[in-house]
Order: C-alpha cells, then structure tokens, then sequence
C-alpha cells in the first residue's frame, strides 16, 4: 500500500469518526388538539438525537384548556369496563394470545435507537475495514464492496435513524388501538397525563410519512370517544354505539393532529467528505 492510499484511510478513518460524534438528527413535533379541548392547544417538542443519547424540550400552546381537560377526566380502562358488563375470565388461549399480541406490539422489545446506534457504528466500521481491503488488495470484489458499504450506512442513516425515532417517540409503527399506546401517537408520553388508546371508545389512527426540504416527515391522526370524559353509567352506551353530533356522549369526542420533521445534522456532511476519498482509493491503480 503506497503513502497516498494510507493516507486516505487515515482521513476516511477520522472522518468517519467525527461523523460519528457530531449531531446526528434535529426534529420538531408539534401535535394540535383540533377536537375536544377549547382553543386547540398544541404541544411542540424539541428533540436532539447522537451516538449516545437523544434529549428533549416541550411546550404546551393554550396550555390551560389542555391542563382542564387533563384534570377533568378520569383515569379508565375500557377491557375492564367490558369486563364489569361481562365477568367470564379468558380462556388460557386468550391469554397466551393476548401476550403474544403485546410483545408484537414493541417492535425493538426497548429502544428502536439504540438498535439503529448499533447498526450506524457496525456499518461505519464494515465501510472503513472495506476501504482497507480495497486499498490492500484491488481486484473488483473488495473496489464494489467499500462503496456498497458507504452507501447502506448512508441509508441507514438517512432512513433508519429517523424512522427508529419516531418508532421510539409513538408516532410510526405501533398497531391501531393496542394497549397502553399513547392516544397521540407519542405527543404526550413526555407529560404526567399521557392517556392510552385502552381508554377511548371507538378509537382509530392514522400514520403517514414522507420526504420535504426540512428533511423526512412523519404525520398522525387519530380520533376516539374519550371515556375518562364520561360518567360512569354513560360509558357502555357509547361502547356499544357511537354517539352522533347533538347526542349524548358526543362531547366526549377527541381528534387529534401531528406532525413530526427530522432534519440531518452534521453527521451526514461529514459521512460525505469520506466519499471522495473512497473513489480516489477504488479507482488509484497498484
């Protein structure tokens, strides 16, 4: 290997480990209450995200309406209001069912993250030892494979940093109505008051993403009859039916809007100042 090859791996090395250092994703979110609490308050979150952790800021808009509707429902589960109408326990199938359909419903089993961290640095490791054989040893194998592994950590940066987020955050990748997801796709998991799907009757979601300027966005919608918002004997009414505009137990109706944006920080800049020097170390002749 000459000087000129040895000291391009030098600079690919050092890149890639100050692109692994550097900021990795800036996103805003920001979730609108368009039904159900007056003035429509919104809450906007903040969130950073490297190689070792990710950290937040929230703020409410038109907080007070949001706070009431907080502290006037109350704290219910919808199986066991089901079950208090019917008493009969599952079956063992049921049950063992019932487990299974909770642990699909985590699909990292902890932090789709910290999964994505792992395959960013297995990734950039594979490119850099890849580059190295191909500087080593030039024949067409090792001159496809470094580029081939600079463009899946790309990816895995670009996609699969931001889709684990939002995995992590709520807003992707959870099943319609399971469990103890947030009611908001994640908007309000960083609050004391976060409320489940399992206490909304008649509950539907809807989870879109796409690509903009700002970077890769992620949109939810869902909309349900909050049974917190309802007395006692009025909740297995709107169970079995929902209730239509001007009827009893409409007013318990809440709809729900976010967006989420994540932009790249610097870490993809730099990933990039690495390609340059893997076509030189490709293409130099022996």
């Amino acid at each position: 290997m000459d000087s000129t090859r040895f000291t391009a791996l030098a600079l690919a090395a050092m890149f890639a480990l100050i692109s692994w250092s550097s900021p990795w994703f800036e996103i805003t979110a920001a979730g609108t209450y368009t039904e159900g609490p007056e003035r429509e308050p919104t809450i906007r979150t903040q969130y950073s995200i490297d190689n070792e952790q990710q950290t937040f800021e929230i703020s409410i808009d038109n907080a007070t309406p949001l706070l009431l509707y907080w502290i006037q429902r109350e704290d219910v589960n919808q199986q066991e209001q089901q079950e208090q109408q019917n008493p009969t326990p599952p079956s063992k199938p049921e049950q063992e069912q019932a487990t299974e359909q909770e642990q699909a419903d985590e699909p990292c089993s902890g932090s789709c993250l910290d999964r994505a961290r792992t395959v960013v640095a297995a990734s950039m490791a594979v490119t850099l030892a890849a580059l190295w054989a191909a500087a080593a040893r030039p024949n067409i194998m090792t001159r496809i494979g470094a580029p081939t592994a600079w463009l899946f950590c790309l990816v895995v940066i670009l996609a699969g940093v931001p889709l684990s987020a939002a995995v992590d955050f709520g807003i992707s990748g959870g099943d319609e109505g399971s469990g103890g997801e947030s009611s908001t796709g994640g908007f309000d998991s960083e609050t004391q008051d976060s409320v489940s799907v399992d206490q909304f009757a008649h509950f539907s979601s809807d989870s879109g993403s796409g690509i903009s300027l700002d970077g890769i966005f992620f949109t939810y919608d869902s909309v349900g009859y909050d049974l917190g918002l309802l007395e006692e004997g009025d909740r297995q009414a709107v169970i079995e039916d929902p209730p239509e505009r001007g009827e009893q137990g409409y007013e318990s109706l809440v709809r729900f809007h976010g967006e989420l944006v994540a932009g790249p920080g610097s870490i993809v800049s730099w990933w990039f100042l690495i390609l340059p020097l893997a076509v030189f170390v490709v293409t130099s002749k022996s």
